[in-house]
């Protein structure tokens, strides 16, 4: 008798990490010195004066704790229900005012105007379809009072392309059941599409040395400086500053070229 075989499945394409927020700290959250140091530059004037902030794609909350710890009122919005949970826990261990909710960059509102809204680490990069960059920045705009600022980063073309099909191995301990865990991730560019994926699996070791397998498959959309630039403007904004890493170890160039693996942008509202 012939028996049919079972068909491994795939993990779930998603932008939420549902399946591996609780992990992201562990795995991604290391900065480089240049890429701190090029943040600071950009950010420190605006926070030192801001009282309202939004960190858009808040992920686990890094950013947000970050404006919180220094006295700002700040909104922490995430499609991800796992990142809005862990963010809201870290809020609430540090005793720290930080308003979490679920939102679609898309489409988000805030109960007041805020003077800076920040989205870093690719977060606009998962948008699914390019016509919804220029949706994105018209939220962001009505979010940000005129005059206020929008500091944002994307991934590139090249890293897509470089580093995405580079398999990448690594472990730790889960913050919050101290269990073991070991990671892979691989990926790829589909220039046709012009949209980046990777796939991440987890393993967690479980009671009695069994290890439960969890993941997810994430796309991202990468764009052109004249997409951007274009979509910002008829959203009112002003692209003030660019900081374009080829090496994200190395110092930046002032201008967006086509070795460029990410790059920070920051643009101001237009008073009106």
């Amino acid at each position: 008798m012939s028996q049919s075989r079972r068909k491994r499945k795939a993990p779930r394409r998603s932008p939420s990490y549902e399946a591996i927020g609780q992990f992201y700290d562990s795995l991604w959250l290391d900065n480089p010195r240049a890429w701190t140091a090029a943040r600071s530059r950009l950010l420190e004037p605006i926070v030192s004066g801001a009282r309202r902030v939004c960190e858009l794609g808040c992920g686990t909350g890094v950013t947000a704790m970050e404006f919180a710890r220094r006295g700002l009122k700040v909104f922490a919005l995430d499609y991800s229900r796992e990142m809005c949970r862990v963010t809201r826990e870290k809020a609430l261990a540090e005793g720290l005012d930080v308003q979490v909710a679920r939102g679609d960059m898309r489409t988000f509102r805030l109960p007041v105007k805020v003077d800076l809204v920040t989205s870093e680490w690719g977060v606009i990069n998962h948008l699914r379809r390019k016509a919804e960059l220029a949706q994105t920045f018209r939220a962001v705009a009505r979010a940000v009072k005129p005059g206020g600022y929008f500091f944002f980063d994307l991934h590139q073309q090249k890293l897509y392309e470089e580093g995405w099909p580079k398999a990448v191995i690594g472990d730790g301990v889960t913050a919050e059941e101290g269990k073991k865990f070991f990671a892979a991730q691989h990926g790829g560019y589909d220039r046709k599409n012009g949209k980046g994926w990777t796939e991440i699996t987890i393993f967690v070791r479980r009671a009695g040395g069994l290890w439960q397998r969890r993941g997810e498959r994430i796309e991202e959309i990468c764009w052109s400086q004249g997409e951007i630039v274009r979509d910002l403007k008829r959203a009112g904004f002003q692209l003030l500053r660019v900081c374009d890493f080829a090496d994200i170890c190395a110092a930046p160039s002032p201008k967006r070229g086509p070795d460029g693996m990410r790059t920070m942008y920051l643009a101001r509202l237009k008073s009106r």
